[in-house]
């Protein structure tokens, strides 16, 4: 008897544990959420991969209307979505995930999907809500562009077969502030450039080394703008490091972006030197670059930049 009451209450316990990291799969419809802002399907669509970039979330578009978006956290959780959309909004569902504990029998999934879409939703709704209020049109917007940067916007472009090349060192950009004990004792601009390559060609996509570029390679212009090295060991880590860059090939750029990371060290953080914490900061950088890459659009925002301005 003892034994039996042993094995239900264990059989109860894991279910208590099992409901309590488990929830009903939220699929959003915001279908009709933005009919009044007098958007166009191609604003929405470049919304949702603006969006979708800022916290890793790769992109594939399948046909005008259905895009397909992925996210492998921490290399250990698969997340699949289809995103529907037209010129009134969008709709997020389920598609499929690796250890997530997903039950198809009764909809259910661990909690922290439902917190991932929330944050997803968020980011494209907030790419919406400027795209809403942005009144400047494409053809100036392109102008513009052309002006600042000297390249003229090449529009969408397909990475799939094509080498793309990048500096060995990226570099600093010219006038930086950069502290000179960053730029002596630390190689973030290796170790960036190195990490883009790395999570490129994880992702499929070509990219090698090259210095003496030419204008008729395809050529991922990078810099680094600035990097902060503030507290220490026993003060606690607040570092950061920002860049931008393009894809460009002669006078046309294919699309281009601004990114920051910011470290506070993480674990063992009062164990680390600045130079290990700033190559947290450039590691995940470079994993923000590669997913950009992948599906490049002009004028993203990755990381933590909004925390920086």
């Amino acid at each position: 008897m003892k034994q039996i009451l042993m094995y239900l209450s264990l059989v109860f316990g894991a279910l208590l544990i099992s409901a309590c990291t488990s929830t009903v799969v939220n699929n959003i419809d915001n279908s009709s959420t933005f009919m009044d802002n007098h958007l166009t399907s191609k604003k929405v669509e470049m919304a949702i991969k603006k969006g979708s970039s800022k916290r890793g979330w790769l992109v594939k578009k399948h046909k005008m209307g259905l895009i397909t978006a992925r996210n492998n956290i921490r290399g250990k959780h698969l997340v699949i979505v289809n995103i529907s959309y037209n010129k009134n909004g969008y709709k997020i569902d389920y598609k499929d995930s690796q250890n997530m504990k997903y039950n198809p029998s009764n909809n259910t999934i661990h909690k922290n999907y439902n917190k991932w879409i929330a944050n997803l939703e968020r980011d494209i709704n907030y790419e919406l809500s400027l795209s809403g209020m942005n009144n400047v049109n494409s053809t100036t917007k392109r102008k513009i562009n052309k002006m600042k940067k000297g390249h003229k916007y090449g529009g969408k472009f397909n990475i799939d077969g094509k080498t793309i090349y990048i500096k060995s060192l990226i570099p600093y950009k010219s006038g930086n502030r950069i502290a000179s004990n960053i730029k002596a004792e630390c190689t973030i601009d290796q170790q960036l450039s190195n990490f883009i390559k790395q999570y490129s060609q994880e992702k499929g996509i070509n990219i090698k080394f090259k210095n003496n570029i030419r204008s008729n390679d395809l050529q991922l212009k990078v810099e680094i703008i600035d990097a902060v090295s503030r507290g220490g060991a026993f003060r606690g880590h607040n570092k950061y490091v920002s860049i931008r860059g393009k894809l460009i090939k002669g006078n046309k750029s294919y699309g281009s972006f601004e990114a920051a990371r910011v470290s506070g060290g993480g674990f063992w953080g009062a164990y680390k030197s600045s130079c290990a914490v700033l190559g947290r900061t450039v590691k995940a950088l470079g994993q923000d670059v590669s997913t950009w890459l992948y599906s490049p659009i002009n004028n993203a925002k990755l990381g933590d930049i909004g925390y920086i301005r």
